[in-house]
């Protein structure tokens, strides 16, 4: 009977997956970021089938080289996910060396007798913790993922950081099987590997449905961006004045450019738009509502939604889709948030039909604090 080799089994799954991601993934560098990995992914799971099925001394050769380029992909893959990373290329040539120090080590293993694989668990390991933490960070580490997306992107990341560290573990448990054995126990080593990875692709797979849908990308070349008179890192992190100045300069943009019915919209592209640094922007709405960037945004959408549904009779799908939200479980999710009941019952709802509140999550804000000062 034919059998697959388990790795080519996995780089079957991958190439499936790498297609899904051409074909039907998230545009954008989030889309470009999981591509890049997948497809360096491949080829090294190609690799390590060629090493394990033939035992050539050219697969045995590559397939460490394969092994120590993918956490440096990965890292520069996500990491270039933040508004800040994208100027910091001098140091990236700083990667080249763990790669180059594997490189040495497996060209001169004949004479010095280095444990490559352990050099590639230690590195993966690293490697992995360090996506951890970026998985931990908040959302301004993600500033060019789309707003809604940012959380599914930082699981994407964290399973990402979790499967290099478990590579690093088997590339440790080859190494001392090497060292002890002399390699009796690496076939069983490689193959309940792939079967982990088989889950990891799985749960890829699950956290990639719950990213928006591809649209168009809109460009930022439609409007002049709005300038701040607040470029420079406020004196004082918990100084209320100057991170009402922040939230009223994303007000203005909202309200004259409508920027939230972008379904596109990403924190840096607001950054931009504003003028202000993404950390700012994340730092101040955290401080000033309690809640992150997407959810402030979502609240200028389910504003505009209210509106449309006390004003016009447009289907509510219709309605969805005109305030920038793409899924109608999203929709339904925020709206709930915001009014404490469902679009459709909002709009046979008598009393809500006269508009009350200040436009938007920030004038609304403002609007409380002024009655404060004015009550006190």
């Amino acid at each position: 009977m034919f059998e697959i080799p388990l790795p080519f089994v996995v780089a079957l799954l991958l190439a499936i997956l790498l297609v899904r991601l051409t074909l039907r993934g998230p545009a954008g560098p989030v889309g470009r970021s999981m591509r890049i990995f997948v497809a360096a992914s491949l080829a090294l799971v190609i690799m390590v089938g060629l090493r394990w099925q033939f035992d050539l001394l050219i697969f045995r050769f590559l397939r460490p080289l394969f092994a120590a380029m993918l956490p440096p992909i990965a890292w520069m893959c996500f990491a270039a996910l933040g508004a800040e990373e994208r100027s910091q290329t001098r140091w990236r040539w700083l990667h080249v060396i763990p790669v180059l120090a594997i490189f040495i080590a497996s060209l001169t293993w004949r004479q010095w007798h280095i444990q490559v694989d352990f050099l590639i668990a230690v590195q993966f390991a690293g490697y992995g913790i360090a996506l951890m933490v970026l998985a931990s960070r908040g959302e301004d580490r993600f500033a060019q993922a789309r707003l809604g997306d940012v959380g599914s992107v930082r699981g994407i990341v964290a399973v990402v950081g979790g499967a290099l560290i478990f590579s690093g573990l088997v590339d440790g448990l080859i190494a001392l099987d090497f060292s002890i054995t002399q390699g009796t126990n690496v076939a069983t080593i490689v193959g309940t590997a792939q079967l982990v990875v088989l889950v990891v692709l799985a749960l890829l797979m699950v956290r990639l449905e719950r990213l928006s849908p591809q649209t168009t990308k809109l460009t930022d070349s439609v409007t002049e961006p709005v300038l701040s008179q607040h470029k420079d890192d406020p004196q004082d992190n918990n100084d209320i004045a100057a991170d009402d100045a922040i939230l009223a300069a994303i007000d203005e943009v909202m309200h004259a450019q409508h920027l939230y019915r972008d379904p596109d919209l990403t924190l840096d592209r607001l950054a931009r738009r504003v003028v202000i640094p993404a950390r700012q922007i994340s730092g101040a709405i955290n401080r000033r509502f309690g809640r992150n960037v997407s959810q402030v945004v979502n609240e200028y959408r389910v504003a505009e939604a209210q509106m449309l549904l006390r004003t016009t009779e447009k289907p509510v799908t219709e309605i969805m889709f005109d305030c920038g939200f793409q899924t109608k479980s999203n929709f339904n999710r925020e709206f709930g948030r915001v009014t404490g009941m469902g679009p459709r019952a909002y709009r046979d709802a008598a009393d809500q039909r006269v508009p009350d509140q200040p436009f938007g999550p920030i004038r609304k804000l403002f609007s409380e604090n002024a009655r404060s000062r004015e009550q006190g």
